[in-house]
């Protein structure tokens, strides 16, 4: 059975400085359909509820600490700052997936979409030398200054993502690796959808672990829990009888992807 471009989503994840935004966009571009990065930020924000300035406080620190489950210095919340982001950016990939065909940029969105039918993921790699270069770009340093830092960050940009994935970044768990060091974002999209125009739900990769299923789950119940905290603090009046009902199970769901 083709893929029902209805319902496709694109995610695509890659490494540090790899140019995956890059990519991404020209595929949206191309299939003119919505690249979301910026995007889930701000919906994870507002499901998670936690103030930006708080969640800097916390990125700050170590990867261990930030991501630790059991300690946390907010009394108010259930669950540590960083992993209710980490849940909050699941929640809403897929809130934005179950919106339409779109493509997603990096933000745990292969993990938070594993069980969607009609998910292309996608991997974006590049020479260490070619990223360190771009690493000193973005930062305005000199390449010198730029090794100092670009190893540690670039490990803890994999730590992260390996959070919600531990195959994140190994090539037999993606539809489709890329390589940006000598072909232009460009180039890659119109292979990737030279690709897509061939292959069939059966040769997509779905392929998850125990971890992520428990995050996906997780994520749906934060999905949830921030649903009913903006239905409790809407006005009456946005409440009315004539507004529309939330799933049947209260979680995210996606369309049905059978082809008509």
């Amino acid at each position: 059975m083709k893929i029902n471009r209805d319902h496709l989503v694109l995610t695509v994840e890659g490494e540090l400085c790899a140019g995956t935004e890059a990519v991404a966009r020209s595929l949206a571009k191309k299939l003119r359909i919505p690249c979301h990065t910026d995007e889930i930020l701000e919906e994870a924000w507002r499901i998670s509820g936690i103030s930006r300035k708080l969640l800097k406080r916390y990125e700050s620190k170590p990867v261990r600490s930030a991501f630790d489950l059991t300690a946390s210095g907010e009394d108010e919340m259930h669950i540590p700052p960083a992993r209710a982001f980490l849940l909050a950016q699941i929640a809403a990939c897929r809130e934005l997936a179950g919106q339409g065909p779109c493509v997603l940029v990096d933000h745990h969105s292969g993990a938070a979409l594993a069980d969607h039918q009609d998910h292309f993921r996608v991997f974006v790699q590049a020479e260490r030398g070619r990223r360190l270069y771009e690493y000193a770009l973005r930062r305005g340093f000199s390449l010198e200054k730029a090794r100092r830092s670009f190893d540690r960050e670039d490990r803890l940009h994999d730590v992260n993502f390996r959070r919600a994935f531990s195959k994140w970044g190994k090539a037999s768990s993606y539809d489709m690796t890329v390589n940006t060091s000598t072909v232009p974002p460009e180039i890659l999209a119109a292979h990737i959808i030279r690709y897509l125009e061939t292959v069939t739900q059966g040769r997509l990769i779905h392929r998850t672990d125990a971890k992520t299923q428990r995050l996906i789950k997780q994520a749906d119940i934060v999905y949830l829990d921030a649903f009913h905290r903006e239905k409790g603090a809407a006005s009456p009046e946005s409440t009315s009888s004539d507004s529309p009902e939330p799933p049947p199970d209260n979680l995210i769901t996606f369309p049905s992807s059978k082809s008509n």
